[in-house]
């Protein structure tokens, strides 16, 4: 069976579990790291590593791990979230049921990310069927916040973070009620910035009462006027159309 290995070296419960788990499969198949590595993609080094217990492994080296061992690949993923989650840290988790608008989503998608273990960007475009459907670029702008996410990236996204079958309408309608809500508001501000400028073109027709001389007769009235620079004539002055100042 080759040398002994060295004592797992976790830093948390979880992830010693893992590494435990991991060295329990091998050793019931009875295989060697170098035996094991001819069934996989990868060299015994990366699955003596996977199983030190030194870091947590990418999910695709621990499926491959598991399958060649003959074991469970689900309990292994399982293993994994859990480790994952147990080095992020504790977060407030946000249910998809209780979004209202795209800044709920953005939680509930986050919280989601984050039971699923925080897999990097490569593993959730890989695990989301691959091909593209989960951009580097486009997950970078939505974990920053800057795009909101598309319908068809939500359902991607779920399903990526192990969302399956009906689980995924309550994030489609999610999304929907998201858009519709994201639609009101783009209208209430349409309405918002129409209602100022006509408020504005208002006050600016708003006429007011002042005294101004007559450049005919020169005598001083009270009216009102729209322009306090434009020039007045009285209506004796005007009907009798003598321009005195003239």
């Amino acid at each position: 069976m080759g040398r002994p290995e060295k004592q797992i070296a976790a830093s948390g419960k979880s992830q010693h579990a893992l590494a435990l788990w991991l060295r329990a499969q091998r050793e019931s198949a009875g295989l060697t790291y170098e035996r094991l590595a001819a069934r996989t993609i990868f060299s015994p080094d990366t699955l003596r590593r996977a199983a030190s217990g030194q870091q947590i492994p990418k999910l695709v080296v621990l499926k491959a791990f598991a399958e060649a061992c003959g074991a469970d690949p689900q309990i292994a993923e399982g293993l994994w979230r859990a480790a994952r989650r147990e080095r992020g840290g504790r977060h407030v988790e946000f249910h998809v049921a209780y979004t209202t608008d795209f800044s709920d989503l953005h939680d509930a998608m986050v919280s989601l990310y984050r039971q699923a273990g925080s897999p990097s960007y490569s593993e959730l475009d890989r695990q989301a069927g691959g091909n593209g459907r989960l951009p580097k670029s486009t997950l970078s702008r939505f974990f920053s916040k800057k795009a909101t996410p598309g319908r068809a990236f939500t359902l991607a996204f779920a399903e990526a973070c192990g969302i399956r079958g009906g689980k995924l309408e309550l994030w489609d309608t999610a999304w929907q009620r998201a858009a519709g809500r994201y639609d009101w508001e783009k209208r209430e501000k349409t309405r918002q910035r129409e209602r100022t400028k006509r408020i504005r073109r208002k006050r600016e027709r708003i006429k007011f009462s002042a005294f101004a001389r007559c450049a005919g007769c020169h005598r001083h009235e009270l009216v009102t006027i729209e322009d306090p620079d434009e020039i007045f004539w009285c209506d004796h002055c005007v009907s009798a159309k003598i321009p005195l100042s003239l």
